[in-house]
């Protein structure tokens, strides 16, 4: 049986003309330290991995990008997000302008110039993150450290499972409260968060409430969600 490949990547440009981006900056989108820069006269081009070390990353994540036209920075050199890394190009011997991505989990087993060829689906995501949700939840957290509700749009791209371990997992590291992702209360947020509702960080861990036990109970910076045996939750307070 044939095997193909799992896509890892997201091809970068605007959807206009072929090389009309060409040139265009590309900005790293969050705090980190460049770990290589790479040259490929076929395939890669002008290549650079970033090590992010952002608060606002979903998980170790290192990303690659290829085919810039021009390269801004050097090896070790730490960015700022928003900081230029390059522009868009088509090194590598390519007809159109386009800015390959990864975001791995780490630096992948098989080094700088891994290409997954052939990889099962199970190879690829333990060593890869899905990129739509990985901007998902990186953009969520980048307005949640800011204190502002994530667009709702943002939310619904990602399931209850991404927005438990990858964004509310990562405000209840920035409180220093132990985490549960199978509580009531990490239901109930997420269950918030479908409705619109934002709570924001939490401010107490889980507290028992009513003779016999009606219930639990936590606060959150924007109100206090309640959770009940019977499936019964609350963001009203």
């Amino acid at each position: 049986m044939a095997r193909h490949t799992t896509r890892v990547s997201l091809d970068l440009n605007s959807g206009s003309g072929c090389n009309d981006d060409e040139g265009a900056q590309v900005v790293s989108p969050l705090a980190g330290v460049v770990r290589a820069v790479l040259y490929a006269p076929q395939g890669e081009g002008n290549t650079i991995w970033v090590e992010f070390s952002d608060a606002c990353c979903p998980g170790e994540t290192w990303m690659h990008v290829d085919h810039l036209l021009r390269v801004d920075v050097t090896e070790g050199q730490r960015v700022a997000p928003g900081e230029s890394l390059g522009s868009c190009g088509r090194t590598g011997g390519w007809d159109c302008a386009h800015l390959h991505t990864e975001l791995a989990k780490g630096l992948p087993s098989g080094g700088v110039w891994t290409w997954p060829y052939g990889w099962s689906r199970a190879q690829v995501e333990a060593e890869y993150h899905n990129p739509h949700t990985w901007w998902s939840a990186a953009t969520a957290l980048v307005y949640a450290e800011g204190a502002q509700p994530p667009p709702q749009e943002v939310v619904m791209a990602m399931n209850d499972f991404e927005l438990t371990n990858y964004v509310l997992a990562q405000l209840y590291e920035w409180a220093s409260i132990p985490f549960n992702p199978d509580s009531g209360i990490a239901k109930t947020w997420v269950a918030a968060m479908r409705a619109g509702h934002y709570p924001g960080r939490p401010r107490t861990g889980e507290r028992p409430y009513g003779e016999p036990l009606a219930g639990v109970w936590a606060e959150f910076d924007l109100g206090v969600l309640i959770w009940k045996p019977d499936g019964t939750m609350s963001w009203t307070g």
